[in-house]
């Protein structure tokens, strides 16, 4: 949700909507983790979005799991109703850290134009992709449209 430097009353209202109707988030709670990674992203930046993908990928989810994180990233990144580039290089990278096949991400997600032109599986495009992440990925002040997750805006 901080890719574009601002975190929307949309996307909050969005990830809201997740908690309530899905099981996604089942045993989470996500105001305080929500204002856990709101600090340490302030802490530690880019670096904090680095660590979190890596430790996803080490995480050895399946296909299923895999594809919810995938929508949710697309879900967030589109509650906006704008796609910010930043966005978009964030879910490629989140895209290149998952081993489930394209032609199943298509399946479940139709064409996504910015996901599929390059080979996002291929190792050499992971490493390029992260370093062109980390080199070019800004998290610039927030912009934070709610004061705090947990003052009566309960997930």
């Amino acid at each position: 949700m901080a890719c574009d430097g601002q975190i929307h009353e949309l996307e909050i209202k969005e990830l809201k909507s997740m908690v309530k109707n899905t099981s996604y988030f089942h045993g989470i709670d996500l105001s305080g983790e929500v204002d856990l990674m709101l600090h340490e992203l302030q802490n530690k930046g880019r670096h904090l979005v680095d660590e979190i993908l890596e430790a996803l990928h080490q995480l050895n989810l399946s296909t299923v799991q895999e594809l919810l994180v995938l929508e949710v990233a697309f879900r967030l990144a589109n509650a906006d109703e704008r796609l910010d580039e930043n966005e978009i290089k964030f879910i490629r990278f989140l895209r290149g850290k998952l081993r489930v096949y394209d032609e199943i991400i298509r399946d479940r997600f139709g064409p996504v134009e910015y996901l599929f032109d390059k080979n996002y599986a291929n190792e050499i495009v992971k490493e390029e992709s992260r370093k062109e992440l980390m080199d070019v990925f800004k998290i610039p002040d927030l912009t934070i449209e709610y004061h705090s997750f947990q003052d009566g805006h309960d997930f």
